[in-house]
């Protein structure tokens, strides 16, 4: 499956999924409607008393999360394989997959900070001692560090999750799953790459030509309204938008698994 073809099956499946679109533009349009009061105004600092909530808030949203990316996968699948979905099968495959998501999310994420953390390390080692070119040195060895681990592990750990839907496994051996899907050959990475930079780009253009009308909309309302009606409308987007994606990358992980088996 290219990338192309994957993005059309993305859109496809999402058109028979508006039901779950629905669902988690509620599910977004409260996680930013409950964060409102502790938000900032636009341009303006925020107040020290709010961060906690805010923090609180945006811990729960996170946690939460996780549940509704369960039911979502699980759902996709269910339409992607078998051409139908039960929405009233969300939250079973929400607490279904929760903690094993949850524990994913966890261990990606402290892998990312490993690596961030040894090339910090070689730079703040070199910059005191002065000499440019063991800093210029030492600066190289980082990128290369992040940039490899990049193409080695985190673009391939992107299907991971589909893989603890689709394959019913545990964290180590989606992650394992992953790699071999989105690893070999190493045109499988090119292709995640650029199935993530056009999806980002489709997102981005959705966003700013949105953003443009409701900016122009919003200068006719009142503030708090042209808030309101950004996080709608957002939420909208990114609900959609996220159902795409979702949709593209488990559609080439289906096809591609078959293939590194």
């Amino acid at each position: 499956m290219g990338v192309i073809e994957a993005i059309r099956k993305g859109f496809s499946v999402a058109g028979k999924a508006m039901a779950l679109v629905a669902v988690l533009f509620v599910f977004n349009l409260l996680g930013n409607l409950a964060s409102l009061p502790f938000a900032p105004e636009p341009g303006a600092p925020a107040a020290a008393e709010s961060m906690l909530p805010l923090l609180l808030v945006s811990i729960v949203f996170i946690i939460l999360s996780v549940f509704i990316q369960g039911g979502s996968l699980g759902l996709i699948r269910d339409l992607i394989k078998e051409g139908k979905m039960k929405l009233a099968a969300m939250l079973q495959y929400g607490a279904r997959y929760f903690i094993r998501l949850l524990i994913l999310g966890i261990f990606i994420l402290a892998i990312v900070l490993v690596v961030a953390i040894i090339a910090a390390i070689l730079i703040a080692l070199t910059a005191p001692l002065n000499i440019p070119v063991i800093t210029g040195i030492a600066a190289v060895i980082a990128v290369a560090i992040i940039v490899v681990s990049a193409l080695y592990f985190f673009i391939p750990f992107i299907l991971s999750p589909y893989a603890v839907v689709c394959d019913e496994v545990g964290v180590i051996e989606a992650l394992k799953k992953s790699i071999l899907v989105g690893r070999k050959p190493f045109s499988r990475v090119l292709a995640l790459v650029l199935l993530m930079l056009v999806l980002i780009l489709i997102a981005l253009g959705v966003g700013f030509l949105v953003g443009l009308v409701i900016g122009l909309v919003s200068a006719l309302l009142p503030a708090g309204a042209g808030r309101i009606l950004m996080i709608v409308v957002s939420s909208a987007v990114n609900s959609y938008i996220g159902v795409v994606a979702t949709s593209a990358f488990m559609s080439y992980y289906l096809v591609k698994k078959e293939s590194a088996v």
